[in-house]
């Protein structure tokens, strides 16, 4: 114990803006046709925050404005659970359960031994389930997930469903499709293609083979990320030069391949094709060829199709989500959202498929854009780690060996000394009594025993940090994973036939995704879901 370090990457908490407990039941849900749907669709945007969504939607031409006028729009859809990651949104949206529940509590965790030594699991990378045709290369799957979700009860109610999920991460991909041994695809950089491990399948299908060597090519001959933001519209993002931004170099456009400081090894033209809003528009292009080769949406039993696209996650890392590469970004989603959903309308029926739209969380601004924005914003620095660091030894010196609980309750007190620490718990205390305040409630929604996710969970310890706080870890750019309401609050939205359009102020989450779905498909789901159907 004397010698313990923290890992440096792992999530710190924060104190919410506004404290809110569990959603209430529907009050005036859609009305639903006769007929189920043939196609379910499942569509999530990562990273997209409601603020960064409504801030930009009167530009909006495409798949967002046909969203925001033919759809139901939430616009008080929150995660209600603390540590607001790409995997716990994407499998607590397809489980309908808290993390605390289902079990991935974040992007990456610990996990003890036999010989109780912690290592740590990065979500659903699995060494055991290479990708395929690739025995040396560690795939993944969705072993660490511990409860079946949309998918599963879709398949399990008709044999006949076909489950496909396509995104940009691997993460991404596998939650959305549960436990499902489905049509599972992700695309990887360093390989150049979109692949899928022998947890799914032998070998690729023909048409998976097809679009890796024939359409990807085509997506691989422009080598430079052009601004397409109209110039009436430029004003409504940040400058494009901020040291703040990327790495601190390469932050105007237009972004070319290479650019930036010399890598060792260098970076692959993949490597830098999905830093860009290209990799979106290709997991839409793999999603149209899963339709057409796998006839989904083609008889009466409803199928599933799930697609998560990733680059608003990306893009918003490393410029921020007011950037202009976002801006654009978001246009050019726009754009090729509209084109897909015409493109469901020929192939599907306009009346044939129904949507649920949301994210997976939200964003916090970049901190120097927020100070200058006449609102608190601060990076922390190796100092503020170097202060945790030293308390923590102090209290471990002086605590060690003098009972089971001694460390975490004198850890909890020591790190409230800290002037960027607003609270701190024991584990003990979320765990064993009651709670009566929401944020209290919402970081022991993100615990499952055996699985600590956050910087001093191994020790026994919760910490949140002040509002508009980042981490020492990110030194340029932003991040996400917290409690508060610009992390937790996202879009949803559904639309399809029956579903009556307008805005619906109701609380709601993300985690309502999968049994309102499943209604939709006419298929039972489980009766103890922490989420709610919103539709009748």
């Amino acid at each position: 114990m004397s010698r313990a370090r923290l890992a440096l990457g792992m999530t710190i908490f924060a104190v919410p803006m506004l404290a809110m407990g569990p959603p209430p039941a529907p009050s005036d849900a859609p009305v639903r046709q006769e007929a189920p749907p043939r196609l379910v669709l499942l569509l999530v945007v990562d990273q997209l925050s409601a603020d960064l969504f409504e801030r930009y939607q009167d530009l909006f031409t495409g798949g967002f404005r046909r969203l925001l006028d033919g759809g139901r729009v939430y616009p008080n859809a929150t995660y209600d659970y603390a540590i607001t990651e790409t995997s716990p949104g994407h499998a607590t949206m397809a489980t309908g359960v808290y993390p605390s529940r289902h079990g991935v509590v974040g992007n990456a965790w610990w996990e003890q031994d036999d010989n109780l030594e912690w290592n740590q699991v990065i979500n659903v990378i699995d060494p055991e389930t290479p990708l395929i045709e690739l025995p040396g290369y560690a795939g993944a799957s969705p072993r660490v997930l511990l409860r079946p979700g949309l998918a599963d009860w879709m398949h399990e109610y008709d044999d006949d469903t076909k489950v496909v999920s396509i995104a940009g991460k691997e993460r991404s991909a596998i939650l959305m499709a549960s436990l499902h041994r489905g049509q599972v695809y992700w695309f990887d950089a360093l390989l150049g293609r979109f692949v899928t491990s022998v947890y799914y399948r032998d070998k690729y299908p023909r048409w998976v083979r097809r679009f890796n060597e024939g359409m990807i090519p085509e997506f691989q001959s422009d080598s430079i990320w052009w601004s397409e933001i109209p110039e009436q519209a430029i004003a409504r993002s940040r400058p494009d030069t901020t040291v703040y931004e990327a790495d601190g170099i390469s932050t105007a456009f237009p972004h070319i391949f290479p650019e930036g400081p010399v890598r060792d090894p260098p970076q692959s033209f993949s490597e830098w094709l999905v830093t860009t809003p290209a990799i979106d528009a290709l997991v839409l292009e793999m999603a149209r060829a899963a339709i057409d080769a796998e006839d989904l949406g083609d008889d009466e039993t409803p199928d599933l199709l799930a697609i998560s696209l990733s680059q608003t996650d990306k893009i918003g890392h490393a410029f921020g989500p007011y950037s202009r590469e976002q801006l654009d970004n978001l246009l050019r989603l726009d754009r090729e959202l509209g084109e897909f959903f015409e493109y469901l309308d020929v192939e599907i029926g306009d009346e044939a498929y129904v949507v649920a739209f949301t994210a997976d969380h939200g964003v916090l601004g970049i901190p120097e854009f927020i100070r200058d924005g006449d609102q608190p914003g601060v990076r922390l620095t190796r100092e503020a780690l170097g202060e945790l660091q030293a308390k923590f030894n102090e209290v471990v010196r002086e605590y060690a060996g003098k009972g089971a609980n001694a460390v975490p309750n004198a850890l909890a007190e020591a790190m409230l000394e800290l002037p960027w620490v607003a609270r701190a718990w024991t584990h003990e205390d979320l765990l064993s009594g009651e709670l009566t305040d929401s944020m209290s409630v919402y970081v022991r929604r993100s615990l499952y025993p055996g699985r600590p996710g956050s910087l001093l969970s191994r020790f026994g310890v919760e910490i949140l940090m002040e509002p508009n706080h980042l981490s020492w870890n990110v030194p340029r750019g932003t991040t996400h994973g917290v409690p508060y309401l610009y992390d937790r609050r996202v879009p949803f939205i559904l639309m399809g036939p029956g579903i009556a359009a307008g805005i619906d102020a109701q609380r709601v989450s993300p985690m309502d995704v999968a049994p309102t779905l499943a209604r939709f498909a006419r298929v039972p789901y489980p009766d103890d879901l922490d989420g709610t159907s919103r539709e009748q």
